[in-house]
This record gives C-alpha cells, structure tokens and sequence, in this order.
C-alpha cells in the first residue's frame, strides 16, 4: 500500500511539473507587434514680403533714395539699403513673414547686423524672441532704418554708408 502511495504522489509530482512546464512556455511566448509611422507634417517658415515705407503711408520722413531689400536663399535673412540725405531721416520696411508648414514655429533669435557707423540707427517692432507663429499664418516685423537726428557734423565718407541685414530664427514650438 505504501508503494502504491509513492507511485501516486510521483504522478501526481510529474503532473504538477508538466503543468508548470507547459505554463512557462505559455507564458514566455515571444510577442512580435509590427507597424508603421508617418511623419506628415512640413517646415516652411520664410520671409514672403519686404514693402519699402512710402510718404503717403506714414513710413517714410524726409528723403530717402536708391531704396532696396533682398532676401537671401535661406530665406530668413534680409538685407536693407536706402540712401538718407538729412538728420532725421527716416524709412520703415515691412517685412512679413510667413509660417507655410504645419508646424507651429516659435523665435528663437533675431539678429541685426549693421556696418559700423554712429550715423544710421535702426529699430524693430512687431516681433520678439518667444513668439509663436501658427501654421498658415503670416507676422510683421516693421524696421526702421533712421540717419541719427543726433548727428551735429557731416559724417565722415565712410561712415555714410551702412548695410544692415536682420535674420530670424524659428525653432518647432513645443507646445
């Protein structure tokens, strides 16, 4: 009778580890989850405008001559150029720029770059580091380029001249 005991207690041990074993198996089953992604979403953040002040819109004091702008390839750097004639003299540009992709663009620098004289000054309004430009949406920088009212004597030759350029820097808003 003992015997029989220890044979049923042995079957009923390699029943329980058969068991285990097979659970095991169940349980450590590889998972393989398979898909695909899409990025759809664009990038285009340029300057679209540039419009030279004029006298009849208020944006122009005094003389200015030989007016122009140009943008460069990256498209978000602009160089100005007018001739002033007096102290005081005054052109503002508009300069708009455009946010064509689907992202939201958020400014992360605006730097001016301006030749190195006392006689022309300039000022910007309308933009600012940490603005957010939504997608398909345009902003307008407005940049005035002044011959300095301070100014008592004719400037040096060298110092009648000055290019001054201005880029803007967007980065992927991450709000």
């Amino acid at each position: 009778m003992e015997s029989k005991h220890k044979n049923i207690l042995i079957g009923g041990l390699i029943a329980i580890v058969a068991i285990m074993a097979i659970g095991y198996a169940a349980f450590a089953t590889q998972l393989n989850v398979n898909g695909t992604a899409n990025v759809t979403s664009s990038w285009d953040v340029h300057i679209k405008d540039i419009t030279p002040g004029t006298a009849e819109a208020g944006t122009l004091t005094g003389t200015a001559k030989n007016v122009s702008v140009s943008v460069d390839e990256s498209g978000l750097t602009a160089t100005f150029q007018a001739q002033l004639e007096s102290p005081g003299d005054s052109i503002t540009y508009d300069v708009v720029i455009e946010n064509s992709g689907s992202l939201p663009a958020k400014v992360s620098d605006i730097v001016f770059n301006q030749g190195s004289t006392n006689a022309i000054t300039y000022s910007m309004s309308g933009i600012a580091e940490d603005d957010v430009l939504a997608p398909n949406a345009t902003q307008t920088a407005k940049v005035t380029v002044s011959y300095n009212s301070g100014v008592t004597t004719q400037p040096a030759e060298d110092d009648k001249t000055s290019s001054l350029s201005m880029t803007v820097s967007y980065v992927q808003n991450s709000q």
